[in-house]
Parts: C-alpha cells; sequence; structure tokens
C-alpha cells in the first residue's frame, strides 16, 4: 500500500508543480515586492515516526515574528501577518510550496498534517491512534471535517480514523472535500491551531483580580506587560505564577513567602485547577483573604476543568503581565529575597531565562538534599551543545528556581502537557532556543518532596516519568561523549533504584542499583554520598 501511495503522490505533485510554476513565480514576487524577508517560510515540523523535517510555506508573516510559536499564541498576530499573507492564508495558497516536501518524501498528499516539534499534546493524542507512524499529509481527513476549529483531542481522533482507513478510495475523497472546503474557506479562523488548551481556553476559564484592598475586577485585558511599562525599567513587573490542585494550608503558607518577598513590584497568578465548587471557594477565599491582608495583587485563575500542574501554568503564563515570569509550586516556599537575588543578575546580565540552587526538604521537615549546581558555574552559556549535555546529565530542573523573561517563556510555547518532568522538558527548549541563560549560585526555595503520600512525582508516577525522559535522553546520545552517556545511563537506573526503594521492592531497587553501579561505578558511589551529605 504504501508503494502504491507513493506512486500516487508524486503522479499528481510533479505535474502539479510544473502547471502551477507560473503561479510560483508571480506569488514569489509579490511576496518579495511586499515585505523584506526571504520568499519561503522554513520551519521545523514532526514526520513520520516521529523523525523531524523543514516544512516549506510561502511566507505570510514578517520577518521578525517569534519563530515555533503557534499563531494562536501571538501577542496580536495581525500585526505579524502581511497584505500577501492575508490572501495566501485565506486562500491556503501558502501551503503549495509542500509540493516539494512531497516530492522528497517527507510528506503525502494526504495524510495528518505536520504537528509543531513542541506541540506536545498534539503528538500525545496522536501516538494513541498510531497517527505519527504514517507520512504527514498536505491534506487530512482533519482538514475536511473542522480544520482549525478542532480541539486537540477532536482533531488526534479524527487523523486515527484516517489512519485505520487509509487506501486510495478515502485519499481521493479528502482531497476532493479539500478542493471544495478551501473554495468555502470552511474551518479557517486565524490563530486557531486546535492546540489551544497548550495554553488555556479563554473560555475554560475565568480572570478575576483581588487587588490589596479587597475590592475586585473582571480582568479581561490580554495585553501582556501593560503593566509592566508603569514600572522603571529597573524595577520591572514580575509574575509569580502559582498552579493549585487540592491543597489549602501548603497552599497558604506558599503565599505567605510570597507576600513577604523584599521585591515588591510583583503580582500573584493563582490558578485554580481543582474544577470543583467546594475547593474553588476554598481557595477564592484564601486568594481574597491573602489579598486583603497583605497588600498584594493576587489575580485569581478558575479552571472550568482540570488540566494539570504544566497547563495550569501555562494558563498562568499566557494571563502574566510582568515582564519576567517565574512560579512557585502551591506546596514549596519562597525565601524572602529569593526574586530579588535571581531578578538583579537576569537584569544585569539581560538574561532570558536563569536557575538557582535548590533544597529539598521531606514531609516531615527534614532536609534531604541541596542542589547545588556546581557544574554550572564554569559552563559556557554561549555553548549550545555543551550547555545542552549539562543538563542531560545533571538536570537543570526545579521549577521553582527557574525565572524567564515572559517573551521568551512565550517563545519557546511555555511547559509541554506533561505533568512529570514537565519542567525538564522546558529547560531543553529554552536552551535548544538559543537564549541567554545564566545561572544564579545560593537557594532561596525550599521545595518538598513527596515520600509517604501518593503523588504524580513520586512512586510510579516517578518511575513511568522517568523511563518516559530517559527515552528521550536517548535521542542525543549520538552527539554526546561516551562518560556522558554512562553518566546518564547509571543516574536513570539510580534514580529507579531510589524510586523502587520508596516503595519497598527491594528486589526491583537491587537490580536497578547494580546496573546503575556496572554503568558508571566511580560516579555511583560519588553520587550516593553526595547525597548522603545532603550536597
Amino acid at each position: 500500500m504504501r508503494k502504491g501511495k507513493r506512486a500516487m503522490d508524486l503522479l499528481l505533485a510533479v505535474p502539479a508543480l510544473i502547471v502551477l510554476s507560473p503561479l510560483f513565480a508571480g506569488l514569489s514576487l509579490w511576496i518579495k515586492l511586499d515585505s523584506p524577508g526571504p520568499v519561503f517560510f522554513r520551519q521545523k515540523r514532526v514526520g513520520i515516526h516521529k523523525t523531524y523535517f523543514e516544512i516549506l510555506k510561502f511566507r505570510t508573516m514578517r520577518s521578525d515574528t517569534p519563530k515555533d510559536v503557534p499563531t494562536h499564541l501571538l501577542k496580536d498576530p495581525e500585526q505579524y501577518i502581511t497584505r500577501a499573507g492575508k490572501f495566501l492564508r485565506k486562500t491556503s495558497l501558502d501551503e503549495l510550496p509542500q509540493l516539494l516536501n512531497i516530492v522528497r518524501g517527507e510528506m503525502s498528499i494526504v495524510g495528518p498534517r505536520p504537528a509543531l516539534w513542541n506541540q506536545y499534546d498534539l503528538l500525545r493524542e496522536r501516538d494513541r491512534y498510531g497517527a505519527n507512524d504514517v507520512l504527514p499529509g498536505l491534506t487530512g481527513w482533519a482538514q475536511i471535517h473542522g480544520r482549525d476549529t478542532l480541539s486537540i483531542a477532536e482533531k488526534a481522533k479524527l487523523d486515527g480514523y484516517y489512519v485505520e482507513r487509509q487506501g486510495f478510495r478515502i485519499d481521493l475523497r479528502c482531497i476532493f472535500l479539500t478542493v471544495i472546503s478551501v473554495l468555502k474557506h470552511d474551518g479557517v479562523q486565524e490563530g486557531g491551531t486546535g492546540a489551544v488548551s497548550e495554553m488555556g481556553e479563554n473560555g475554560g476559564r475565568r480572570i478575576e483580580t483581588v487587588d490589596g484592598d479587597g475590592s475586585e475586577r473582571n480582568d479581561h485585558s490580554e495585553s501582556p506587560g501593560a503593566e509592566d511599562t508603569k514600572a522603571s525599567r529597573n524595577r520591572p513587573l514580575v509574575s509569580v505564577v502559582v498552579a493549585t490542585y487540592r491543597r489549602r494550608d501548603s497552599l497558604k503558607r506558599a503565599l505567605v513567602s510570597l507576600f513577604r518577598q523584599t521585591y515588591d513590584n510583583l503580582e500573584i497568578l493563582l490558578v485554580d485547577d481543582n474544577a470543583d465548587p467546594i475547593w474553588n471557594r476554598r481557595i477564592r477565599r484564601i486568594a481574597e483573604s491573602g489579598a486583603a491582608k497583605s497588600g498584594c495583587r493576587v489575580a485569581y485563575i478558575q479552571n472550568e476543568k482540570n488540566l494539570g500542574s504544566a497547563a495550569s501554568r501555562n494558563v498562568g503564563i499566557r494571563a502574566a503581565k510582568g515582564r519576567y515570569v517565574t512560579f512557585l509550586d502551591d506546596d514549596d516556599v519562597y525565601l524572602p529575597d529569593k526574586i530579588k537575588r535571581q531578578l538583579e543578575p537576569m537584569l544585569r546580565e539581560r538574561a532570558d531565562y536563569s536557575i538557582t540552587d535548590l533544597e529539598l526538604y521531606s514531609e516531615q521537615g527534614k532536609l534531604e538534599e541541596r542542589r547545588v549546581r556546581r557544574y554550572l558555574e564554569k559552563a559556557d552559556w554561549k555553548n549550545t551543545d555543551a550547555l545542552l549535555a549539562c543538563h542531560l546529565m545533571y538536570h537543570m530542573t526545579g521549577t521553582d528556581t527557574l525565572m524567564f523573561r515572559t517573551a521568551y517563556l512565550r517563545q519557546i510555547g511555555g511547559f509541554p502537557p506533561i505533568d512529570v518532568g514537565d519542567e525538564f522538558y522546558l529547560m531543553e527548549e529554552a536552551i535548544l532556543g538559543g537564549g541567554r541563560g545564566m545561572y544564579v549560585p545560593g537557594s532561596q526555595v525550599r521545595a518538598l518532596v513527596h515520600r509517604d503520600t501518593e503523588g504524580l512525582s513520586s512512586r510510579q508516577g516517578k518511575i513511568d516519568g522517568e523511563n518516559a525522559l530517559y527515552e528521550r535522553k536517548k535521542e542525543y546520545f549520538p552527539m554526546l561523549s561516551s562518560r556522558a552517556v554512562r553518566f546518564i545511563r547509571m543516574r536513570h537506573h539510580m534514580v529507579l533504584a531510589y524510586a523502587q526503594l520508596r516503595q519497598k521492592h527491594m528486589r526491583e531497587a537491587f537490580l536497578e542499583g547494580a546496573k546503575a553501579v556496572s554503568s558508571a561505578p566511580v560516579s555511583c558511589v560519588a553520587m550516593i554520598f553526595s547525597r548522603r551529605r545532603g550536597r
């Protein structure tokens, strides 16, 4: 079937390129005359079996548009679209250069539309239906059943329907209905890529701002940075995103640690992910009471449905008005100087993101581990490969320790919708995105480690997340040194050994420990002793 499909692709694409060559020339000239920049827009997309390729389109947006950001995540996307681009998008003529991708064998005429490399939620949904294991298409079953107006779940399900029934007949039907759809402009919604849930749906939440005087107002403004323009450049507004679920007392402690910050030009974005009327009232009262007592500004954001921690943080990122964004988990606390000490060096160095050290405490209040990132003291932050190797080996993670320039965080797409290890993938994108990063020594965060209670980041959730993370790391093994690969393998088995030990699975813990020692004996022993000393 694959050979027949390939033959049909070539029989349609090659003659189409020849026949449409005058149109290509005319559109290319119009694009060049309309705005400075290249004729073609090239972008990293996901192909068959999750391999990457470079998709081609006629450029429809200005050259200074942020890269790899879905249109719906841009602030006022209309400002970036050119005059030629409006016509090309309306008529779908911007997709014509993908005939070249089809001739190269990177795409097919019909198949699931190729996802952006950072659309993790769409890729995860497609995995359920095997839709990542076929060639992406110029058009597909989803495109003729709603196109940009579909949710991610609906789009993936339709892609799965095509995969199950793919063949000559359904391909012809897709092609015919695509022509009809394009002529009628059905399902084309500017900025509606179907990935809205990645950063929170506008209609899926209510935003109410509780000011320090106890008053409140509905906040429909989606103008990030509007508040920040009132502050001096040396004291920009900082947005602190706190996503919360089923926690009350620990949330109060977390908020109190924010109210006590020595840096006072901040806003707190409390994202309530409970999706339960009783809990919603509790969290809202906490926001109101805290704002009234402290005089701080707290924006209460209620998710209409449970989204998970990563997606909830993205809701906060989208609502943030500060020039910088940082995060606090609802069971962790900041020390009083945290924001000030992290922000000041970022302003001096004009950094896009930064990371600090971290202290981990047990649920009984005992210090369990200090993560002092000595490996970053001499790191070359301009060397992407070296920095990525550090991240793969040692994990530049801990959501509370991260601070981003808001524009850069939105540019790289925010958190992937994965609730275990999401901060690892976020930092991976921050490094690969080419932004200027920095290390701010010292720990101003006290994070809670869940040992005795079941949570996403503990026990089986930890094991599943670690295994998925290791599979991701293996993709980078060809570019790493053998020492780095051995270290990563050792660390992986060590993490699994600790996780099994906490569940009192002694046999599994012993086997994982043995694998860790055999992978890198010296590094393994050093890691065990450093953990015992709390370093």
